[in-house]
């Protein structure tokens, strides 16, 4: 049986973290929600998103909606792309439909 200690499983923690912070959504940019998918585990707040807007929670609606990312990471609905779809901008600029 192998025993961790306090500070080993610290320092498991810390050298965990940063590559969990880099699958967040860069705040003030605009996603699409396939986007926020690739990205990282966005999928339950897609869902409380869509639902808080009063949005079908059906896997188009999923996929291409736009969702502004706020500082913390948290995100916001703000359109159904219905026309077009939901168009990747590239890295470090805002989707777009």
């Amino acid at each position: 049986m192998v025993k961790f200690t306090a500070t080993a499983i610290s320092l498991l923690m810390l050298t965990m973290a940063p590559a969990a912070l880099g699958k967040n959504c860069k705040g003030s940019l605009m996603y699409c929600g396939r986007g926020l998918l690739n990205k990282g585990n966005y999928y339950d707040q897609i869902i409380e998103a869509l639902q808080g807007a009063g949005q079908s929670t059906d896997s188009s609606h999923v996929n291409n909606s736009m969702f502004y990312c706020k500082s913390d990471g948290n995100i916001v609905f703000q359109a159904y792309c219905q026309t077009s779809g939901c168009i990747n901008g590239g890295a470090d600029h805002s989707d777009y439909c």
